[in-house]
């Protein structure tokens, strides 16, 4: 039996037709763990599911069109995008995104990476790897790590994380794999995926939380040869994958700069903006941030992402940005963003009031409109547990194209 939730409301400016759209036809018919094994290299912020990226790019664009994502993040368009057989560019500023979405830029061939693991597998054993672990400045991680776990960490932190824009495609791949599994949940017998005492492998929780939670329940630290548990997740993505031949270009840059990073006229613009004042990226990921060599607050935020705008600065940054891809678009090109919003907070329909005040300063026109209910129990953040957000309940995607 289909409910609200199940059905997509699909709203065509162009006739005035409001339509609901059921689900067989939609994204809504499929999990959110729907999709290529590559998809689930690691769990990110605010995704949206593979299925979602899937219907847009089919819907809006052919084989062979340029299909561009102007925030990466974890690579879900990226991916869908290139395995759709388009001609696939993206860009983010985060580095934790960058490195994320460059692992799914291109196939790998399973003996090449385990051949690459067992390199540093062996070098880490090799070189005597001398760090104090005890050294006050990895008090925080000792809270989630062994101590045996955490000389490793710290080992492909050194060589590979701190080094992330000047590795290779696959030591990327690994650092990604690597990433994906720093912090999670441990099941009743014991056993991880994970190098982290049992957390959510979605948000890095204070170490405040995770200090009082690991007392009261008495967590354990796994001790483990880390690069096993790299090995093992390598096959397991990469088993169930399909290898395309098809190679995305990815870029760590600023969306704001777009057309200095891409000479290109895209079919498609597929995209998630940032939330307004929802997500704050480095500091719900501190720990990913940690292993890519962002040490503190001071490092993250010199990053300069747009992630925590208030509104006014929100218009200003979203006026900014569509003037700035309006330069690389024409009448055959399609906008589309993909905006969360949250039918509890103080300011709902936040998109709609901002375009309301800019829609006469930029050069598109809103042509269509879909709004998606998500669940509960399709949330991202539910390996929170208790903790987890209620605030996003609606995905919107807005559809523009230039005006003539």
């Amino acid at each position: 039996m289909e409910t609200n939730m199940d059905i997509v409301i699909h709203q065509d400016f162009r006739t005035n037709i409001i339509e609901s759209l059921p689900k067989e036809t939609t994204w809504k018919n499929y999990s959110r763990l729907w999709g290529d094994h590559m998809h689930r290299i690691c769990s990110y912020v605010a995704m949206f599911p593979p299925s979602l990226a899937n219907f847009f790019i089919k819907e809006y664009s052919e084989e062979n069109d340029i299909v561009l994502d102007t925030f990466s993040g974890r690579g879900t368009t990226l991916l869908q995008s290139r395995l759709l057989n388009r001609k696939t560019y993206a860009i983010d500023l985060n580095p934790f995104a960058y490195v994320l979405s460059r692992a799914k830029s291109q196939s790998f061939k399973i003996e090449e990476v385990l051949k690459r693991i067992r390199y540093w597998e062996k070098k880490y054993f090799l070189s005597n790897f001398e760090i104090n672990i005890f050294d006050t400045i990895y008090d925080d991680l000792r809270v989630y790590y062994s101590d045996k776990n955490l000389h490793q960490l710290i080992f492909i932190k050194e060589n590979l994380g701190k080094r992330y824009n000047k590795i290779s495609a696959i030591d990327n791949f690994i650092l990604a794999i690597t990433l994906g599994i720093m912090h999670g949940p441990m099941r009743k017998n014991g056993d991880s995926i994970y190098f982290s005492l049992s957390m959510s492998n979605h948000t890095s929780m204070s170490v405040n939380y995770v200090k009082k939670y690991s007392l009261n329940h008495n967590l354990i630290k796994p001790e483990d040869n880390i690069f096993e548990k790299i090995n093992n997740r390598v096959i397991y993505i990469l088993k169930k994958s399909k290898y395309c031949e098809n190679i995305a270009q990815i870029k760590l840059g600023n969306a704001l700069e777009i057309k200095k990073y891409f000479d290109i006229k895209p079919k498609l613009i597929f995209t998630s903006p940032p939330y307004l004042n929802l997500i704050n990226y480095t500091k719900q990921n501190w720990i990913k941030m940690w292993m890519l060599g962002f040490n503190n607050n001071e490092d993250n935020n010199n990053i300069k992402l747009d992630d925590r705008h208030g509104f006014d600065d929100y218009k200003k940054f979203m006026t900014n940005y569509l003037l700035e891809i309006a330069k690389m678009c024409d009448q055959n090109t399609r906008v589309i963003l993909v905006i969360g919003d949250a039918r509890n907070r103080k300011m709902y329909n936040y998109f709609d009031i901002m375009w309301d005040q800019i829609n006469k300063d930029v050069p598109f026109l809103l042509q269509e409109y879909y709004s998606d209910d998500i669940t509960q129990a399709k949330k991202a953040t539910n390996s929170l547990g208790k903790k987890a957000g209620k605030a996003t309940r609606v995905d919107k995607m807005y559809v523009f194209k230039l005006k003539k």
